[in-house]
């Protein structure tokens, strides 16, 4: 048995393997450079650019100075927090994403397998279209319990959790079932609500375009809660990526961590889910980035590195769906599918070809 454990813990990843010139540290520090400086200048672009368009001096000065012109309106009531929601659900998407695909050892895991974004939109459409049978709570609050909840269900379903292709079965399943009571109540809608299908649709994409302060107070709170454990867990991570056999020697318990982590990615993906939509593949394709990045598969940096990474995928989308048609707006989970459907095809690919 001690043999065993000393085995394992050589076995892990550690955040300061050195795989070249640089160690996985000083890659991480250069990825949030690189993270930072991209952000920095996406949001610039987001501040200023549009309707009216604005120096990027005048923009610093608006957000200095407390006055009630339209130019400050614009930048701190609709620009700014459209720009921190963006950048919060990102991180939020990016490193629950991290957790899914360790926890279940599956590259291709993603929230929408445990359902979490299907429920979030089935208590969207509720409320949008009726109104009169739904809870007497807030919107946002329904979405993230329904989103949630849609997850409990799964992994309860599921079991034991010890195979991840049953996880994704039971998801695939249980998104279906509520897709199509979702599409049900779409198609019953009376004609004189007709008109709400537009915001409704916008939501299903996923859009930070509607975001206000409380959007961002909100994601915040659920960041600031969440990302803290999830690097911490990253050491459990790192044991399961071994096996259960070996997790179980170091003397974890392979389900309930699975449980407990994939728990904790719901805390992380729900509020984003409910906040702003479900904005497809960052989830995905963010921890992929991060390990390419970093050339390490050690899960604490991983999950830093995928947090900045969604961040940026999440507002550049955004950017893009504000701007390249102007003034016409897509919203930004539209981008993103766009976008990074093609690189998740290639990579889905290369999968099977290393098989």
């Amino acid at each position: 048995m001690i043999d065993t454990q000393r085995r394992s813990a050589a076995a892990l990843p550690s955040d300061n393997d050195t795989a070249g010139p640089r160690t996985p540290g000083r890659r991480l520090a250069l990825v949030l450079a690189v993270a930072a400086a991209a952000s920095l200048g996406l949001a610039v672009l987001q501040l200023t650019r549009g309707e009216p368009v604005l120096g990027v001096g005048d923009a610093i000065d608006v957000l200095r100075r407390d006055d009630s012109s339209t130019a400050a309106f614009l930048v701190r009531e609709l620009r700014l927090p459209r720009v921190l929601a963006a950048l919060l659900a990102g991180a939020l998407l990016g490193a629950s994403g991290v957790l899914l695909q360790d926890s279940l050892r599956n590259p291709l895991a993603d929230p929408s397998l445990l359902g979490v974004g299907q429920g979030a939109s089935f208590a969207m459409a509720l409320f949008t279209f009726y109104p009169e049978i739904a809870p007497p709570l807030p919107r946002t609050a329904v979405s993230l319990v329904a989103g949630a909840a849609t997850g409990v269900v799964v992994l309860l379903i599921a079991g034991r959790i010890r195979d991840s292709i049953r996880v994704i079965l039971v998801g695939a399943v249980m998104t279906g079932f509520l897709g199509s009571i979702t599409s049900l109540m779409i198609l019953l809608v009376p004609p004189d609500r007709v008109d709400s299908f537009a915001s409704y649709q916008r939501f299903v994409i996923g859009s930070v375009s509607t975001a206000t302060w409380s959007t961002v107070a909100q994601l915040a709170i659920w960041f600031a809660v969440g990302l803290p454990f999830a690097i911490v867990a990253g050491r459990v991570l790192d044991l399961l990526k071994l096996g259960d056999d070996a997790a179980a020697s170091a003397g974890l318990e392979p389900a309930r961590a699975r449980i407990a982590l994939m728990a904790l990615a719901m805390v992380l993906v729900a509020p984003a889910y409910a906040l702003v939509g479900p904005i497809g593949f960052v989830a995905l394709l963010a921890p992929h980035m991060a390990r390419g990045a970093l050339r390490t598969t050690g899960a604490r940096p991983v999950i830093g590195a995928a947090a900045v990474l969604g961040a940026v995928q999440v507002l550049g989308a955004d950017v893009l769906g504000r701007l390249l048609l102007f003034p016409r707006e897509l919203p930004a989970g539209l981008w993103t599918v766009l976008i990074a459907g093609p690189f998740a095809v290639v990579f889905v690919g290369r999968l099977r070809a290393a098989r």
